[in-house]
């Protein structure tokens, strides 16, 4: 059975990362060094790379551990094929494409019923 890695843990200081995308002057795959780590819901670390950049505020989606770069590599590869292989959802089985307009009647979303109170208000109080 394949490891599964949990990617949603923060990183430790002092740990081996990878950057996962293109940063400014970190190209994709560059090895670094986390010195801060910070955040609660917003994950966020200042990191030493090997080339010689340190970067602050670096993302933890920009971000996997050392160790894990090669399951990452094959995780997105297989997620890039999977949605390359998935049918279209937003097409009708009659081939037309209704989008958010055809499934609540406007095209922001927002429910009929909603926009009917709206309308009521505003003539209420005479806008």
């Amino acid at each position: 059975m394949p490891r599964t890695i949990d990617r949603t843990l923060p990183i430790k200081r002092y740990k081996k990362v990878v950057a996962t995308v293109e940063l400014p002057g970190v190209p994709e795959g560059t090895v670094g060094k986390v010195r801060v780590a910070n955040g609660f819901a917003w994950y966020r670390y200042w990191v030493d790379f090997d080339n010689g950049v340190r970067m602050g505020q670096v993302s933890h989606d920009h971000l996997c551990h050392e160790d894990d770069w090669g399951r990452y590599q094959f995780d997105r590869a297989e997620a890039e094929r999977r949605a390359l292989e998935a049918p279209e959802d937003s097409v009708d089985a009659d081939g037309g494409d209704e989008g958010a307009a055809g499934a609540v009647g406007n095209q922001f979303g927002v429910p009929d019923h909603l926009l009917k109170r709206s309308l009521d208000a505003r003539t209420r109080v005479g806008a």
